[in-house]
């Protein structure tokens, strides 16, 4: 299941984020994937600045209650990465852990990109999934996000020119298993129907006990 976010940020703190990364030191995208797949970019770290910038992002997700309802996450790690003309990544599937040289690694459930670039402004560079149902192609506006299974098999296809910048990472989440992550993201969508369609019933208590009761079965914290 692929979830789409829209407006996770705003131009404003588009802008900040891209003007924290714009000034870091970039290096090659193979330190952290193999040089035979991947051909981008990735922000060097070692500012309080770019920390920030990595907050930024990292607390807009966590001010969403569909990330949250969607991935329960427990740990986010995540890296900007730049792609200009010629640059790639052939279909791949993530590490099944992140992170490890600064910090514990993390078990990689789900991954995200936020997207940092107008579409417009680039040709090409389409991030695009294998899915069960076939090939799934996305070109997301500026600030907007996407969660997907880590599992998926994914590429980016060949900028052909402008330049693509974004924030991608990766989510271990409390429920370990796909098929429970929506079961519980169902739920809560059923309880904010019902919540709307009958706010003067005690459907909300209902379904938070049933959320509390799927998580107390489920979570690993």
């Amino acid at each position: 299941m692929l979830l789409k976010l829209e407006n996770v940020l705003n131009p404003s703190e588009v802008a900040e984020v891209r003007r924290i990364v714009e000034a870091a030191k970039f290096i090659d995208g193979a330190v952290s994937g193999k040089a035979t797949l991947k051909n981008n970019l990735q922000a060097a770290r070692g500012t309080e600045e770019f920390g920030t910038a990595i907050q930024k992002v990292i607390g807009a997700l966590m001010a969403r209650q569909d990330f949250k309802d969607y991935a329960v996450p427990k740990q986010i790690t995540l890296e900007f990465n730049r792609y200009d003309p010629g640059m790639f990544y052939k279909n791949h599937m993530d590490a099944p852990l992140m992170g490890g040289m600064r910090s514990q690694p993390i078990r990689s459930d789900l991954s995200f990109s936020v997207f940092l670039t107008d579409p417009r402004t680039y040709d090409g560079g389409e991030f695009v999934l294998q899915t069960p149902y076939g090939e799934q192609r996305v070109k997301e506006e500026a600030g907007n996000a996407i969660v997907y299974p880590s599992s998926m098999i994914h590429r980016v296809d060949p900028i052909k020119s402008g330049s693509r910048w974004g924030a991608v990472g990766w989510i271990q989440s409390m429920l370990r298993g796909q098929a429970q992550r929506e079961i519980h993201y169902e739920v809560s969508g059923l309880r904010e129907m019902a919540v709307t369609a009958f706010p003067d019933s005690e459907m909300q208590e209902r379904f938070d006990r049933l959320q509390g009761n799927l998580l107390r079965l489920w979570a690993e914290v």
